[in-house]
């Protein structure tokens, strides 16, 4: 089964309507070999709906998130990115061109310190790191 199948089967399955503007939807999501916008899903969208509204855009990809199989992310570039990938991992962000990417790190690394008791019950944790990619570096300054 796709990507695009099961996302449209856990939105049925959790009585939810798969209209066909869901579809191209989650279509244009599982497209992306990276973190689009929301602003990038619409204009993708639009090429083969050119009735697609903002709002059908959004509130899709608010349902997503809501349903867990979505992460909206804020990487501090100014927009909310979208992550279709399962499992714990890390984000590569290029201070040059902006280029994002999934990388495994080591869980068990990242902690909070045991010196400031904070009473929290801790459901998740974002690991963004922020460099240079290869094509970036030589114009580093």
């Amino acid at each position: 089964m796709s990507s695009v199948d099961r996302l449209c089967e856990q939105l049925k399955a959790q009585g939810r309507r798969l209209t066909p503007q869901r579809r191209a939807i989650i279509q244009a999501l599982c497209d992306y070999d990276s973190h689009p916008t929301a602003e990038q899903i619409f204009a993708r969208v639009r090429q083969d709906m050119p009735d697609m509204s903002h709002a059908t855009v959004y509130n899709t990809l608010r349902e997503l998130v809501e349903m867990n199989v979505l992460r909206e992310l804020d990487l501090g570039l100014g927009e909310r990115h979208y992550d279709l990938h399962e499992g714990d991992h890390a984000h590569l962000i290029c201070l040059g061109c902006g280029r994002i990417e999934d990388v495994p790190y080591d869980k068990e690394a990242v902690k909070l310190s045991s010196r400031h008791p904070h009473g929290f019950r801790i459901v998740d944790c974002n690991v963004i790191f922020r460099g240079y990619c290869p094509d970036c570096m030589p114009q580093e300054k």
